[in-house]
């Protein structure tokens, strides 16, 4: 997690990014929100952009570099954040797609995956946790090894603990309770959204 300024440097990118939508959603998941976060705008402003990239290289820095060899990006949204990551980092990357292609290898993931490499998975948010189980299981059984994901935002709304049974650690830049607390200071939502966003939260 960062500090309050830099959450609130967050909120600012994320902001002027009309990144926050309210509404009825069905996400990445299969899951019914009243709230989104599109992520996928960001690329699109590189100023903030580069900040979003630089929380990430921030969190993973606080990990240890060293302690993973390959940086592997989450399709779609996660690839947004996980190259130029990689590139920053000095990392090897590879990919895993939404589905296995028909065509060509037939493959989940792409890249140049060496045997036995320690793997770093990137995604955006932290919903469900499915894409990173998925993620997970598409390095493994690819020959390499995951014990640690990172995200940009936790929504809390599923507990870690549905890691434990793999051994992989999540640790996210920030959580959707502070960034609703700055929102929220900042006079960006009211206290209607404020309530909606925390409600999804689990206890």
């Amino acid at each position: 997690m960062i500090n309050d300024d830099k959450i609130t440097e967050l909120v600012d990118a994320l902001n002027i990014c009309q990144s926050f939508k309210f509404g009825t959603y069905t996400l990445s998941s299969g899951k019914s929100s009243s709230y989104y976060l599109d992520l996928r705008l960001i690329q699109s402003y590189p100023e903030y952009y580069k900040i979003i990239i630089d929380s990430y290289i921030n969190l993973i820095k606080n990990i240890g570099v060293d302690s993973f060899d390959y940086i592997c990006g989450i399709a779609t949204a996660g690839l947004i954040f996980s190259v130029p990551v990689s590139i920053s980092l000095g990392k090897p990357h590879v990919y895993i797609r939404k589905s296995k292609k028909n065509y060509g290898r037939e493959q989940n993931l792409e890249g140049n995956l060496k045997a036995n490499s320690r793997v770093l998975l990137i995604d955006d948010i932290f919903t469900t946790g499915s894409s990173l189980i998925d993620g997970f299981n598409v390095i493994h059984d690819s020959g390499g090894k995951v014990s640690s994901a990172v995200v940009l935002i936790d929504r809390l709304e599923t507990s870690h603990s549905i890691f434990n049974s793999i051994n992989m650690k999540l640790s996210s830049v920030a959580n959707i309770i502070d960034i609703a607390n700055v929102l929220f200071s900042k006079s960006i939502i009211d206290d209607k959204q404020k309530n909606i966003i925390l409600s999804n939260v689990i206890d």
